[in-house]
């Protein structure tokens, strides 16, 4: 084949006029070679394979399926394609997914604005640990944005469940000084039971939560995280901000130092959207009003049998209750303030307790051994008991006197000769 340099050269006589014959003569190829190249391109065009099957190909259908479904975990999907018979290679599905990962990052988004009150959104962040009451504890970070002022709330805790899913709402609603019409959040357990047929099975609690505040949850749509992007930037804007070579003593001054930062920092600089400062945003954003409505009881509700001693477990510790109430199944209910209420079967409190800190600690109250005659708790009694151990082989009490003797004195006796 001849080199592309010589044909466009062949090609170039040729625009100028020069007869195919005479640069065949020139040049010492045939015509029908100068004829070829004159009326073809300059670089010929490589020769089509023929394409091989590849083990992926009869799934493509369900992978561009999935996809479009908002699922590229080449992990997730590979273990579906399993379950239906692929038997090829992880990294032959990764390279079929990934141009079309590409394709989404680059796809051109429009951004979605709320109107003034209507919407904030809800999102937990993860940030390592914490000693917490002398103990390892995860830390997590709630963050509420409203969409409309881009005002910030945030608060660390050291669990996310469904008490603090509460109660961190209910701080916000009081640092923004009022409640966004709709909450837009991931699809949690503390929120979210359930999806079934796309409908939303809701979490009574929470829904209950809503009701009392007068407020819309919203889940996103399941691989849609983009949904609720606002507050998405807020983590990284947390992290790249007030996190990097941050120092505090425990939970308390990390808040107390967070609260500092959200006020002369987060809420006060000019946003790069809406190029207007989210706390003078705030004083135009007519949220619903809170009109000293009382906190909702976010206490965290559990049930649990006290002993016979009076006693009854709760997060590794365990806390005295009046007499009359042992053996009986109660109430126990863990405050915001950290308090540990006890209450009966008519839900009347009947015991009240500071939250201990630490593990395997007994809590009592005198006042609850009172009927028993007891100024304090009854000593426990041993499971079994112990005989103290002799010091010395003189300690022992003499062993009974055995007399010795002979075998064929038994083989005698049974006549046995």
């Amino acid at each position: 084949m001849l080199k592309v340099e010589i044909r466009f050269m062949i090609k170039d006589l040729y625009r100028r006029g020069v007869t195919i014959s005479e640069i065949a003569r020139s040049s010492g190829h045939g015509r029908a070679t100068i004829r070829t190249i004159v009326n073809g391109p300059v670089s010929p065009l490589p020769r089509k394979r023929k394409a091989r099957a590849r083990k992926i190909d009869p799934f493509i259908a369900y992978l561009e399926k999935r996809m479009a479904e908002g699922v590229y975990n080449c992990r997730k999907l590979l273990d579906e394609l399993q379950r239906q018979g692929y038997q090829g290679s992880w990294s032959l599905l990764k390279s079929f997914v990934q141009p079309y990962r590409q394709a989404r990052r680059h796809q051109a988004t429009v951004r979605f604005e709320t109107e003034p009150g209507e919407q904030a959104q809800v999102d937990w962040a993860h940030f390592g640990f914490i000693m917490h009451h002398g103990c390892r504890r995860r830390l997590y970070a709630f963050l509420m944005m409203l969409g409309w002022s881009r005002s910030l709330y945030l608060e660390f805790t050291v669990s996310a469940d469904a008490a603090w899913w509460l109660r961190c709402h209910m701080h916000a609603f009081h640092y923004f000084g009022g409640v966004p019409r709709v909450v837009l959040h991931d699809n949690l357990k503390t929120a979210v039971l359930e999806r079934a047929a796309g409908a939303v099975h809701w979490n009574p609690r929470y829904l209950d939560f809503a009701d009392y505040y007068g407020f819309t949850p919203r889940a996103c749509q399941p691989y849609r995280a983009q949904t609720k992007g606002k507050v998405e930037s807020s983590v990284r804007y947390v992290r790249g901000n007030f996190w990097p070579g941050l120092t505090f003593v425990d939970l308390a001054d990390l808040n107390r130092q967070c609260q500092a930062w959200l006020d002369g920092t987060a809420n006060r600089r000019v946003h790069g959207t809406t190029a207007e400062v989210p706390l003078e945003r705030l004083a135009r954003e007519p949220l619903l009003p809170l009109d000293g409505k009382p906190d909702y009881d976010t206490s965290l509700i559990a049930f649990r049998r006290s002993t016979k001693d009076c006693f009854l477990s709760y997060d590794g510790n365990y806390y005295s209750v009046p007499a009359a109430y042992a053996g009986q199944l109660l109430q126990v209910k863990e405050s915001e303030d950290g308090q540990l209420l006890v209450l009966d079967a008519r839900d009347e409190e009947i015991a009240r307790h500071r939250l201990a800190e630490g593990r395997n600690q007994r809590i009592a109250l005198a006042a609850h051994y009172a009927r028993l005659g007891h100024s304090s708790p009854p000593a426990r009694r041993p499971s079994a008991v112990q005989l103290p151990a002799p010091q010395s082989l003189a300690d022992l009490p003499a062993a009974p006197e055995v007399e010795i003797r002979p075998l064929v004195w038994y083989d005698q006796l049974l006549g046995v000769a």
